[in-house]
């Protein structure tokens, strides 16, 4: 019987671990600092929201950067939408992975700023990604909201 109970027990704290990385990769709103390593310069921007948005099986996600400029000159901003992000979970939480993927803004594909070398990952709270939109250097550090 004591058998029984501690595989009992043993099983109900496994299935406990194994659902923590689900809980961090629900579809989560951040808000934090987009920093951009432009050639004019670096421009950082904080109370940028993003939106991470994972797929049913949480393998991969999309990003959405809301109301982004790019350089300080920048007319207008954009919501920029990075798609086919490869979603990795870890102990801790999950590992951002793209090698190159056309990003969306303004309804469209925007192939001049390919995404490129996406990096990131989701910790706790926290997201924290890089990347080069076509050759520009781009990171972002935000909390959930």
């Amino acid at each position: 019987m004591f058998a029984i109970t501690a595989i009992l027990v043993s099983c109900d704290k496994s299935e406990k671990q194994d659902e923590e990385p689900a809980k961090v990769l629900e579809s989560t709103d951040y808000s934090g600092a987009l920093t951009v390593n432009a050639s004019s310069g670096t421009f950082t921007t904080d109370s940028i929201k993003v939106s991470f948005t994972a797929t049913e099986k949480t393998d991969s996600a999309s990003i959405t950067l809301f109301q982004v400029k790019f350089t300080p000159r920048m007319p207008v901003t954009l919501d920029v939408t990075v798609p086919g992000i490869v979603v990795t979970k870890t102990e801790k939480g999950a590992v951002l992975t793209c090698e190159r993927v056309v990003p969306l803004a303004m309804g469209g594909e925007f192939p001049n700023y390919t995404v490129n070398g996406f990096e990131g990952e989701i910790v706790d709270d926290e997201l924290t990604f890089s990347l080069n939109f076509g050759s520009t250097p781009t990171s972002y550090q935000g909390k959930a909201l």
